[in-house]
């Protein structure tokens, strides 16, 4: 790979910049110094010194950012039983006993999975303690939802955290049974509480973790992460700082992060201001990015806040993290002391909160902290028009529409549906978009989310017809949520998001062109390189 301190020409491309097709261009110093027509950028150079690389008409675009993910926790799940494709309880317990027979795990040995989904599986409920119990008895398992807002544990489990018929967790769900007894369902907060129980990664574990598994995201052609990690650091701001300054150090962070840190407590909000944190600070690889608030659950799980009852579910409204006024208190300290706030909110019920918590702060100039709501799920008309007069911003997961369709009509019903995953709605009225994943509740790679923005069809539909094919996005308007608009949501927009001479060389190079493919093709799409910083951070056998 190449280490950015030398020239690199790329030629016979199609390069896409904000004035059209070009030829070529130079990186220099880790930025673009020249974009042209052929070898005319390298009129004036010692081509000795330069590494030339023949693109044979391949296209390049921006580097792409994901506006939303939690990179450690998708890099520790690589490792965790995946239960995503399980159709049945009975097939989560196949695939929990195959993964114990392979291995001679001592008895005390916690045996963690993740991505069941109930919604797909016959008969469709949550799964409970007793389903587990008698596959590791002696083992303690915690095995977490699709969502990844609720986790279903086994009676072992249950006692090695303390949860009883007794626990109540504010803010949380303890799912009991007729008798009152834990079933083992856990949901937010209380999730939250078993987890801080459970022994997560230490240093070296996330070392290993980031060395096998970020050239794997770099070979999806990303080069900016916008990523939520404090849960995998113990809640610990000082451990992930420094994790990351070490890592960047030792050159093992092929992309930029912008931390999503999540400081729940006004008390944790402010230890962490007293050190002199702000949005923004930090190194070329790793700066702070937004607040990070959790403001109520997911959809799946029946926790996110609505206004009215969930159409399934008579008297169930979600879970609701915050009482207003202290959301308000939160966000208006955050906002004063220079921070940027990313408030997740799926429900209607908790983004009407949000924004009132965004109003009550308005009194300094909001529209320049770039502040945003992650998911905006479910948003009517009246709602967007508040988004865009306080200028909030929506980080949007495009994958979801494929995964949430049936799930999103028995939940919400056929008509708050038509307010659910409004992605057009939203650029039409002037919110800006970001398109991000949330890793590992959906598939890093960018260009399924552009594949998802443009079709709202499943992979093989050729038909492209999707769900609500109304809200689908253009080639290029899906391209932009994960490039030019990115680069906008981390204040980077002088920097990257475009080529253009004097931006940081964070580039994507791909076997194929979105705008020449048709569009049920684009989630095929191979990245050949990415070049982050004038860094080959991956490289295809192809070119």
């Amino acid at each position: 790979m190449y280490d950015g301190k030398n020239k690199i020409a790329l030629v016979n491309g199609r390069i896409h910049t904000p004035l059209g097709i070009r030829e070529a261009l130079l990186i220099e110093a880790g930025r673009v110094s020249a974009v042209g027509k052929g070898f005319d950028i390298l009129s004036n150079e010692d081509r000795s010194s330069i590494t030339l690389i023949d693109l044979k008409e391949r296209p390049v675009f921006p580097g792409f950012s994901d506006s939303h993910a939690h990179f450690a926790t998708w890099a520790e799940s690589m490792e965790l039983i995946d239960l995503r494709d399980c159709l049945s309880i009975k097939e989560m317990r196949t695939v929990i006993r195959e993964y114990i027979n392979g291995r001679a795990l001592p008895e005390g040995e916690w045996i963690r999975g993740r991505n069941w989904n109930n919604e797909q599986m016959d008969p469709s409920r949550m799964p409970n303690r007793h389903d587990l119990d008698d596959i590791a008895p002696a083992n303690p398992v915690v095995l977490t939802r699709v969502c990844g807002h609720i986790a279903v544990l086994n009676s072992r489990a249950l006692e090695l955290v303390g949860v009883t018929r007794d626990t109540h967790v504010e803010g949380g769900v303890v799912e009991r049974d007729a008798d009152g007894e834990p079933t083992g369902v856990l949901g937010e907060k209380a999730l939250g509480f078993a987890y801080s129980k459970i022994k997560r990664p230490d240093d070296a574990d996330m070392l290993r973790l980031f060395e096998n598994y970020a050239p794997v995201a770099a070979s999806y052609g990303l080069t900016n992460i916008n990523s939520e990690d404090m849960g995998t650091f113990g809640h610990d701001f000082r451990r992930l700082i420094n994790f990351y300054q070490m890592t960047e150090r030792e050159g093992k962070l092929p992309f930029r992060v912008m931390e999503q840190i999540s400081l729940p407590q006004m008390d944790n909000l402010l230890d962490f201001l007293s050190e002199g944190w702000r949005t923004g600070d930090g190194t070329p690889f790793f700066k702070i990015g937004p607040l990070k608030l959790i403001c109520d659950g997911s959809l799946g799980a029946r926790t996110a806040l609505l206004r009215e009852d969930y159409a399934d579910a008579p008297g169930v409204r979600g879970v609701q993290s915050y009482d207003q006024e202290t959301l308000n208190d939160i966000i208006r300290v955050a906002h004063t002391s220079g921070m940027q706030i990313a408030a997740h909110a799926i429900g209607d019920g908790s983004l009407e909160m949000c924004l009132d918590a965004f109003e009550a702060a308005r009194d300094a100039d909001i529209g320049a902290a770039r502040h945003f709501i992650v998911h905006a799920q479910v948003a009517d008309d009246s709602q967007l028009s508040r988004m865009k007069n306080l200028h909030i911003g929506a980080a949007i997961q495009p994958s979801f529409v494929l995964t949430d369709k049936d799930m999103a009509l028995s939940h919400l019903g056929a008509e708050r549906t038509t307010h659910g995953y409004r992605w057009k709605t939203m650029m039409k009225k002037g919110i800006t978009i970001t398109g991000g994943s949330d890793a590992p509740i959906e598939t890093l790679r960018p260009l399924w989310g552009i594949h998802a923005a443009v079709t709202r069809a499943s992979h093989g539909d050729g038909s492209c017809e999707g769900w609500m094919p109304e809200e689908r996005l253009s080639v290029a308007e899906a391209i932009s949520i994960y490039t030019s608009a990115g680069a906008w949501q981390s204040h980077a927009e002088r920097h990257r998001g475009e080529i253009t001479p004097g931006r940081s060389a964070d580039l994507v190079i791909l076997d194929q062109d979105p705008f020449l493919v048709s569009p049920s093709e684009i989630w095929k799409i191979g990245v050949d390189m990415t070049i982050c910083g004038g860094r080959v951070t991956h490289r295809s056998d192809n070119l």
